[in-house]
Protein backbone atom coordinates (compact mmCIF):
# COMPACT_ATOMS: atom_id res chain seq x y z
CA UNK A 1 0.00 0.00 0.00
CA UNK A 2 1.31 3.54 -1.00
CA UNK A 3 1.52 5.77 1.84
CA UNK A 4 4.18 8.46 0.56
CA UNK A 5 5.00 9.95 -2.64
CA UNK A 6 8.58 11.53 -3.41
CA UNK A 7 8.22 13.60 -6.32
CA UNK A 8 10.56 14.67 -8.20
CA UNK A 9 10.30 18.33 -9.41
CA UNK A 10 12.11 19.51 -13.23
CA UNK A 11 10.43 17.62 -15.54
CA UNK A 12 7.71 16.12 -13.12
CA UNK A 13 6.05 18.93 -11.11
CA UNK A 14 6.81 21.78 -13.72
CA UNK A 15 8.94 22.26 -17.15
CA UNK A 16 10.47 25.75 -17.86
CA UNK A 17 8.47 27.82 -15.26
CA UNK A 18 4.82 26.25 -16.12
CA UNK A 19 3.03 23.12 -13.93
CA UNK A 20 2.45 20.23 -16.13
CA UNK A 21 -1.17 19.35 -16.30
CA UNK A 22 -2.53 17.72 -13.37
CA UNK A 23 0.61 18.16 -10.56
CA UNK A 24 -1.20 19.96 -8.43
CA UNK A 25 -4.60 18.30 -8.67
CA UNK A 26 -2.53 15.08 -7.83
CA UNK A 27 -0.87 16.40 -4.53
CA UNK A 28 -4.47 17.62 -3.50
CA UNK A 29 -5.46 14.07 -4.43
CA UNK A 30 -2.85 12.30 -2.34
CA UNK A 31 -3.07 14.85 0.96
CA UNK A 32 -7.19 14.00 0.74
CA UNK A 33 -6.30 10.38 1.38
CA UNK A 34 -3.87 11.25 4.19
CA UNK A 35 -0.91 10.19 1.53
CA UNK A 36 2.34 12.09 2.30
CA UNK A 37 4.34 14.04 -0.50
CA UNK A 38 8.08 14.87 -0.42
CA UNK A 39 9.61 16.90 -3.77
CA UNK A 40 12.92 16.00 -3.71
CA UNK A 41 15.53 17.51 -6.48
CA UNK A 42 18.70 17.48 -7.50
CA UNK A 43 18.91 21.21 -8.05
CA UNK A 44 21.15 22.77 -5.95
CA UNK A 45 20.88 25.93 -6.77
CA UNK A 46 17.25 26.70 -4.93
CA UNK A 47 16.20 27.47 -1.40
CA UNK A 48 13.73 25.14 0.09
CA UNK A 49 11.72 28.73 0.79
CA UNK A 50 11.88 29.91 -3.09
CA UNK A 51 10.47 26.26 -4.41
CA UNK A 52 7.81 26.26 -1.77
CA UNK A 53 6.88 29.70 -3.18
CA UNK A 54 6.88 29.06 -6.53
CA UNK A 55 4.82 25.41 -6.31
CA UNK A 56 2.05 27.33 -3.79
CA UNK A 57 2.22 29.86 -6.70
CA UNK A 58 0.54 26.74 -8.81
CA UNK A 59 -1.70 26.11 -5.88
CA UNK A 60 -0.08 23.05 -4.96
CA UNK A 61 -0.26 22.60 -1.20
CA UNK A 62 3.20 22.75 0.51
CA UNK A 63 5.34 23.93 2.76
CA UNK A 64 9.08 24.30 3.20
CA UNK A 65 9.20 20.99 4.97
CA UNK A 66 8.21 19.31 2.25
CA UNK A 67 11.36 20.28 -0.10
CA UNK A 68 14.53 18.12 0.11
CA UNK A 69 17.05 19.24 -2.19
CA UNK A 70 20.45 18.54 -3.01
CA UNK A 71 21.82 20.78 -1.24
CA UNK A 72 20.30 19.83 1.75
CA UNK A 73 20.71 16.67 1.74
CA UNK A 74 24.60 17.03 0.98
CA UNK A 75 24.75 19.31 3.88
CA UNK A 76 22.79 16.69 5.99
CA UNK A 77 25.11 13.61 5.07
CA UNK A 78 28.47 15.02 5.20
CA UNK A 79 30.54 15.37 8.36
CA UNK A 80 30.79 19.28 9.90
CA UNK A 81 33.63 21.00 8.62
CA UNK A 82 34.89 23.63 6.22
CA UNK A 83 34.23 23.82 2.73
CA UNK A 84 34.82 25.26 -1.01
CA UNK A 85 31.91 25.64 -3.14
CA UNK A 86 31.37 25.87 -6.85
CA UNK A 87 27.62 26.42 -6.72
CA UNK A 88 24.82 29.20 -6.03
CA UNK A 89 23.96 31.18 -2.70
CA UNK A 90 21.43 28.24 -2.17
CA UNK A 91 24.02 25.66 -0.97
CA UNK A 92 25.99 27.90 0.99
CA UNK A 93 22.81 28.59 3.04
CA UNK A 94 22.38 24.92 3.27
CA UNK A 95 25.88 24.12 4.48
CA UNK A 96 25.77 27.24 7.04
CA UNK A 97 22.15 26.37 8.52
CA UNK A 98 24.21 22.56 8.98
CA UNK A 99 27.01 24.70 10.66
CA UNK A 100 29.46 24.41 7.94
CA UNK A 101 32.44 26.95 7.71
CA UNK A 102 32.82 28.07 3.33
CA UNK A 103 36.66 29.22 2.71
CA UNK A 104 39.03 28.63 0.36
CA UNK A 105 41.80 28.70 2.56
CA UNK A 106 42.96 24.24 3.16
CA UNK A 107 38.88 23.33 3.39
CA UNK A 108 37.86 19.81 4.53
CA UNK A 109 35.93 19.27 1.34
CA UNK A 110 35.13 20.64 -2.47
CA UNK A 111 31.73 20.53 -3.05
CA UNK A 112 30.12 21.12 -6.93
CA UNK A 113 26.57 22.07 -7.25
CA UNK A 114 24.93 23.85 -10.09
CA UNK A 115 26.41 26.87 -10.86
CA UNK A 116 25.78 29.74 -13.81
CA UNK A 117 28.66 31.90 -13.05
CA UNK A 118 31.16 28.70 -13.23
CA UNK A 119 34.89 30.15 -14.29
CA UNK A 120 38.08 28.26 -15.22
CA UNK A 121 39.05 30.21 -11.75
CA UNK A 122 36.53 28.70 -9.91
CA UNK A 123 37.56 24.79 -11.54
CA UNK A 124 41.75 25.60 -11.13
CA UNK A 125 41.33 26.51 -7.65
CA UNK A 126 38.98 23.74 -6.95
CA UNK A 127 41.35 21.57 -8.56
CA UNK A 128 44.20 22.79 -6.12
CA UNK A 129 42.37 22.48 -3.05
CA UNK A 130 41.25 18.70 -4.06
CA UNK A 131 45.26 18.10 -4.83
CA UNK A 132 45.77 19.24 -1.42
CA UNK A 133 43.72 16.74 0.39
CA UNK A 134 40.14 18.45 0.57
CA UNK A 135 37.43 15.51 -0.33
CA UNK A 136 36.03 15.88 -3.71
CA UNK A 137 31.67 16.30 -2.85
CA UNK A 138 29.13 16.54 -5.82
CA UNK A 139 25.67 17.59 -5.28
CA UNK A 140 24.05 15.53 -8.04
CA UNK A 141 25.36 13.96 -11.42
CA UNK A 142 22.61 15.20 -14.02
CA UNK A 143 23.73 16.32 -17.04
CA UNK A 144 21.34 18.65 -18.36
CA UNK A 145 17.94 20.40 -17.10
CA UNK A 146 15.29 19.93 -18.85
CA UNK A 147 13.92 22.82 -20.74
CA UNK A 148 10.52 23.54 -23.06
CA UNK A 149 12.49 22.99 -26.57
CA UNK A 150 15.81 22.00 -24.58
CA UNK A 151 18.31 20.99 -22.45
CA UNK A 152 20.66 23.14 -21.05
CA UNK A 153 24.10 21.80 -18.91
CA UNK A 154 23.32 20.54 -15.38
CA UNK A 155 25.74 20.18 -12.52
CA UNK A 156 27.32 16.86 -14.14
CA UNK A 157 29.13 19.12 -16.52
CA UNK A 158 30.67 21.03 -13.79
CA UNK A 159 31.54 17.83 -11.64
CA UNK A 160 33.26 16.45 -15.23
CA UNK A 161 35.46 19.51 -15.12
CA UNK A 162 36.30 19.35 -11.86
CA UNK A 163 36.74 15.23 -11.97
CA UNK A 164 39.38 15.76 -15.13
CA UNK A 165 40.84 18.48 -13.69
CA UNK A 166 41.70 16.79 -10.37
CA UNK A 167 41.82 13.17 -12.07
CA UNK A 168 39.45 12.84 -8.68
CA UNK A 169 36.17 11.05 -8.46
CA UNK A 170 33.74 12.72 -6.33
CA UNK A 171 31.04 11.33 -3.52
CA UNK A 172 28.15 11.90 -5.44
CA UNK A 173 24.57 12.77 -2.52
CA UNK A 174 21.82 13.13 -5.06
CA UNK A 175 20.02 10.66 -7.46
CA UNK A 176 20.76 8.43 -8.78
CA UNK A 177 22.21 7.40 -5.50
CA UNK A 178 20.51 6.14 -2.77
CA UNK A 179 21.69 8.69 -0.12
CA UNK A 180 19.01 11.67 -0.64
CA UNK A 181 16.33 9.00 -1.34
CA UNK A 182 17.23 7.72 2.17
CA UNK A 183 17.39 10.93 3.74
CA UNK A 184 13.93 11.37 2.18
CA UNK A 185 12.54 8.62 3.76
CA UNK A 186 13.59 9.22 6.67
CA UNK A 187 11.77 12.83 6.39
CA UNK A 188 8.48 10.62 5.68
CA UNK A 189 8.94 8.70 8.85
CA UNK A 190 8.20 6.01 6.11
CA UNK A 191 9.21 2.41 4.98
CA UNK A 192 10.96 2.72 1.92
CA UNK A 193 8.48 -0.47 0.60
CA UNK A 194 5.50 2.02 1.56
CA UNK A 195 6.92 4.80 -0.78
CA UNK A 196 6.52 5.85 -4.53
CA UNK A 197 9.31 7.50 -6.33
CA UNK A 198 7.63 9.32 -9.15
CA UNK A 199 10.14 11.21 -11.53
CA UNK A 200 10.83 11.54 -15.56
CA UNK A 201 14.52 10.52 -15.77
CA UNK A 202 15.17 6.92 -15.64
CA UNK A 203 18.74 7.55 -14.82
CA UNK A 204 18.50 9.58 -11.87
CA UNK A 205 14.76 9.43 -10.49
CA UNK A 206 14.06 5.45 -11.12
CA UNK A 207 17.83 4.47 -10.22
CA UNK A 208 17.60 5.71 -7.03
CA UNK A 209 14.28 4.95 -5.76
CA UNK A 210 14.94 1.46 -6.56
CA UNK A 211 18.28 1.46 -4.85
CA UNK A 212 16.52 2.50 -2.26
CA UNK A 213 13.96 0.13 -2.07
CA UNK A 214 11.11 1.78 -3.37
CA UNK A 215 8.42 1.24 -5.91
CA UNK A 216 9.13 3.52 -8.96
CA UNK A 217 7.23 4.82 -11.88
CA UNK A 218 8.11 7.24 -14.29
CA UNK A 219 6.43 9.61 -15.61
CA UNK A 220 6.83 11.14 -19.35
CA UNK A 221 6.77 14.11 -18.93
CA UNK A 222 10.59 15.63 -19.21
CA UNK A 223 13.89 14.22 -19.73
CA UNK A 224 12.99 10.61 -20.61
CA UNK A 225 11.33 8.77 -23.50
CA UNK A 226 9.47 5.51 -23.70
CA UNK A 227 12.05 4.31 -26.60
CA UNK A 228 14.74 5.20 -23.52
CA UNK A 229 13.62 2.43 -21.86
CA UNK A 230 14.91 -0.15 -24.26
CA UNK A 231 18.29 0.62 -22.85
CA UNK A 232 17.22 1.21 -19.17
CA UNK A 233 19.70 -0.31 -16.56
CA UNK A 234 16.32 -0.73 -14.50
CA UNK A 235 12.98 -0.49 -15.41
CA UNK A 236 10.43 1.22 -13.56
CA UNK A 237 7.61 -0.08 -12.00
CA UNK A 238 5.15 1.97 -14.03
CA UNK A 239 5.46 4.36 -17.16
CA UNK A 240 2.85 6.71 -17.41
CA UNK A 241 2.02 9.58 -19.94
CA UNK A 242 0.22 11.63 -17.66
CA UNK A 243 -0.40 12.51 -13.53
CA UNK A 244 -4.50 11.22 -14.88
CA UNK A 245 -2.72 7.45 -15.06
CA UNK A 246 -0.64 8.26 -12.06
CA UNK A 247 -3.39 8.81 -9.79
CA UNK A 248 -5.13 5.82 -11.07
CA UNK A 249 -2.02 3.41 -10.02
CA UNK A 250 -2.46 5.50 -6.77
CA UNK A 251 -5.72 5.06 -6.27
CA UNK A 252 -6.45 8.98 -5.86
Amino acid sequence: MIKGIILDLDGTVYLGGHEIPGAGDFVTACHRRDIRCLFVTNRSNRTPAVVAAQLQGYGIECTEADIWTSSQATAHYIDKGSAYTIGEPALDEALLAEGFTITDESPDYVIVGFDRGFTYAKLKLACNLIHQGARFIATNPDHGLPLHDRVAPGTGAIVAAVATGSKTEPLFIGKPERRIMDMGADRLGLDPADILAVGDNLTTDVIAGYAAGMPTALILTGYSKRADLESAPVQPDWVVESYTELRNIVGV
